[in-house]
């Protein structure tokens, strides 16, 4: 017994790493898929509300790809026009880092002689430094976009099939099991579109907010910030980091020590505000994950797929958690799983309320 308990378990260490490393390889197809995956969820309701007002089925598919074509372009516009804007005024930064870092060497010169001759100047002088973590999430981010019709082509064949899906369910499968299996992707299907709008939407205002205000300051570039924010408050934790430290850095090479920290300071205490005050209160435990899982989502989808692998690693990770919950033998792990003392268990349809005990998926799909 105890021989067989120790094969499953190196077994399943063993399907783990195939399972990673099958990820890790097909990131540029399986990346543009799962976006298309949260996508579809997100605009189902619209082509279903669309199909009920007898809409045809094509065209609404259509008004659908037309808006999220739309975001693309514009994200990319965005995207390309700003770096564009900071490949030109580098020689600026340029000069401005060399005139900070002059004043340094000379206050560090008259305090610490000792170390002025161990520190090379010359080699720290270059704003290519800072700007390596900008440049490398931005090139991930433009190298998707490029790859935007392939989220496109998924993307209609996800919404072409959404309706004739739950039908072709109930012929593949048995009423108690279809309705289960059913049950199961509805509370996927909710939570997910639930977390993605309610986060969209949040991150949107504190983006339009920062960019306006970088902008009444005079900052360079406070609509590519606003993006940055936008985008990055959909990485746990990890995200505000980057959407208050980023521009901190570029503002001290454009003013004053004492102005640039002021700046900071507002940008910070603006999406403190958001974070920690407004988001909670809009959201509550929306996904009901445990902190640590988020941390250790974040880190381990961020290295699969990086920057969008942490983007996605909590809706992802909800995924994985409420097809745990539906799952009896997998229920403890859901409970470790979740933020709070426990996930309740599943609720029953109205339509099986008076059925005594809860039916299991068959075997073959656990």
């Amino acid at each position: 017994m105890r021989d067989t308990k120790l094969i499953l378990i190196l077994l399943g260490i063993l399907v783990f790493i195939a399972v990673g490393f099958v990820l890790r390889m097909l990131e540029p197809v399986l990346v543009p898929f799962v976006l298309a995956v949260f996508l579809s969820r997100i605009f189902s309701p619209l082509v279903a509300a669309l199909r009920r007002r007898r809409v045809p089925a094509p065209l609404a598919i259509l008004l659908v790809l037309i808006l999220v074509s739309i975001a693309i372009v514009i994200f990319s516009v965005v995207l390309y026009s700003s770096a564009m804007s900071f490949t030109e005024a580098m020689p600026r930064y340029q000069e401005r880092l060399k005139g900070l870092l002059a004043d340094g060497s000379g206050w560090l010169a008259a305090s610490f002689p000792q170390l002025q001759a161990q520190i090379h100047w010359d080699k720290i002088v270059e704003v290519s430094s800072l700007t390596g973590v900008l440049a490398g999430v931005v090139g991930s981010f433009l190298i998707f976009f490029n790859d935007g019709f392939l989220v496109l082509l998924f993307l209609v064949f996800m919404l072409s099939g959404s309706e004739a899906f739950p039908r072709k369910l109930r012929r593949a499968f048995a009423a108690e099991h279809a309705e289960r299996l059913d049950t199961v992707m509805r509370d996927i299907e909710e939570e997910t579109r639930r977390y993605l709008l309610m986060k969209t939407v949040i991150n949107l205002a504190t983006g339009v907010a920062v960019a306006l205000l970088l902008a009444a300051f005079g900052v360079d570039f406070p609509l590519f910030w606003g993006l940055v924010t936008f985008l990055a408050h959909y990485i746990p934790s990890l995200g505000a980091v980057l959407s208050v430290g980023l521009p901190a850095i570029f503002l001290f090479l454009q003013f004053s020590p004492g102005m640039a920290l002021l700046i900071a300071l507002l940008n910070a205490a603006l999406q403190f505000a958001v974070g920690n005050v407004i988001e909670p209160r809009v959201m509550g435990e929306s996904m009901d994950l445990s902190t640590l899982l988020v941390l250790l989502s974040l880190i381990f989808w961020g290295w699969l797929w990086g920057p969008w692998g942490m983007i996605l690693s909590v809706p992802i990770t909800s995924m994985i958690k409420i097809v745990c919950e539906h799952i009896e033998p997998l229920r403890p792990l859901a409970v470790l799983m979740s933020g709070s003392h426990g996930s309740p268990p599943p609720q029953a349809s109205p339509a099986r309320s008076a059925e005594a005990g809860a039916t299991r998926i068959p075997s073959g799909l656990t």
